[in-house]
C-alpha cells in the first residue's frame, strides 16, 4: 500500500535549506512538488515516517545518503551537440590556438557533464576536425557531475539511438557510434577512440578547493549556473578562474550571463568567455 506523506512548511524549508547548502541550488514554491516527488521515494526506501526525520539524516552528513539526497535534486536535461555554435567555435577558433602551444598538452573540462553527451559532443567535435591530436598530443576531457547516477550512463557512452536523430550532421551517428540492438530496442556506443578521451569522475562544484590537478584550457559549464544564486555564481566563476589559464575559454549556457560580475573573463561573443588575466 502506497503511503502518502505530508510535507509542511517548516520541513519544505528545511529541505531547501539542506539543498542550497549541499549543492547550492535554489528551491522555490513552484519546485515544491518536484522535491516531494523526489525525496518522498527516500523516505519510502529508508522506512521513514516524515520528512523532518529526513532532514536529520541528511543533516547528520551521511556520506551514502548525502549522493542520494544530491542525485534526488539534480535535473539532467542535455543533448549530442546542443548549442551546437559552441563546438564549431571550439574546433574553428580555440583548438588552432591551442595547437600552437609548445607543451602539446591541452585539458578541457566539462562541469556539469550530466549523461554524457556533452563531453563526447567535445571529443567528436576534436577528432572530426583534427583527426591526429591523439598520436602527437596529450590531450584529455574531464567530465565531472554531481549526479553519480548519471555518471554510471555517461561513462559507457551508451545510448538509445533515437537519441541521435536530432543531429545536424548524420554522418556523426555513422561514423562515431556502433549500433545494436538490446531487449529489442536500438542502441548506440560511443566508439572507443572517443571513450579514451575522457574521463568521468564525480564533483560537488560546491566543495572547493576542487581536487583536481593542473589547470584547464578550455572550461563547459553550461546550464548549470542557473540553479544557482548570484552570491554562488559569483563564487563559482572566481573559483574557475583559479585553475584556468590566462587565454582560456570559458563556455557557458545560452541563458546565463557573466554581466555584473567582476571577473578575470571578456565576453568574446555568445556566451563564449576569454580569461584575460
Amino acid at each position: 500500500m502506497r503511503k502518502n506523506y505530508v510535507l509542511t512548511d517548516s520541513e519544505y524549508k528545511d529541505i531547501c535549506s539542506l539543498v542550497y547548502q549541499n549543492t547550492g541550488i535554489i528551491l522555490n514554491e513552484e519546485k515544491r512538488k518536484l522535491a516531494y516527488s523526489r525525496f518522498s521515494r527516500r523516505l519510502k526506501a529508508l522506512k521513514l515516517n516524515s520528512f523532518g526525520e529526513y532532514c536529520d539524516i541528511v543533516r547528520a552528513g551521511d556520506k551514502n545518503e548525502m549522493t542520494h539526497f544530491a542525485n534526488a535534486i539534480t535535473t539532467n536535461l542535455t543533448s549530442f551537440f546542443r548549442e551546437s555554435h559552441h563546438f564549431d567555435r571550439l574546433v574553428d577558433d580555440v583548438m588552432p590556438a591551442l595547437l600552437k602551444k609548445p607543451s602539446r598538452k591541452i585539458r578541457i573540462w566539462s562541469a556539469g557533464c550530466s549523461t554524457g553527451e556533452e563531453p563526447y559532443s567535445i571529443a567528436i567535435a576534436i577528432l572530426k576536425k583534427f583527426p591526429n591530436i591523439a598520436a602527437g598530443w596529450d590531450c584529455k576531457i574531464l567530465a565531472t557531475d554531481l549526479d553519480s547516477k548519471v555518471l554510471e550512463t555517461a561513462s559507457q557512452g551508451l545510448y538509445k539511438a533515437q537519441g541521435l536523430d536530432t543531429l545536424d550532421d548524420p554522418e556523426i551517428s555513422i561514423n562515431w557510434f556502433k549500433k545494436g540492438i538490446i531487449d529489442g530496442v536500438e542502441y548506440a556506443q560511443v566508439l572507443p577512440q572517443v571513450r579514451e578521451l575522457i574521463k568521468f569522475k564525480q564533483l560537488n562544484l560546491m566543495n572547493y578547493p576542487w581536487p583536481m590537478q593542473g589547470t584547464f584550457d578550455v572550461i563547459f559549464c553550461r546550464n548549470v549556473v542557473i540553479y544557482f544564486d548570484q552570491v554562488t555564481q559569483k563564487k563559482l566563476f572566481s573559483h574557475f578562474s583559479k585553475v584556468q589559464n590566462i587565454g582560456g575559454y570559458l563556455f557557458i549556457g545560452h541563458s546565463e550571463t557573466l554581466k555584473g560580475f567582476d571577473t578575470d573573463y571578456k565576453n568574446t561573443g555568445r556566451t563564449v568567455y576569454i580569461k584575460e588575466r
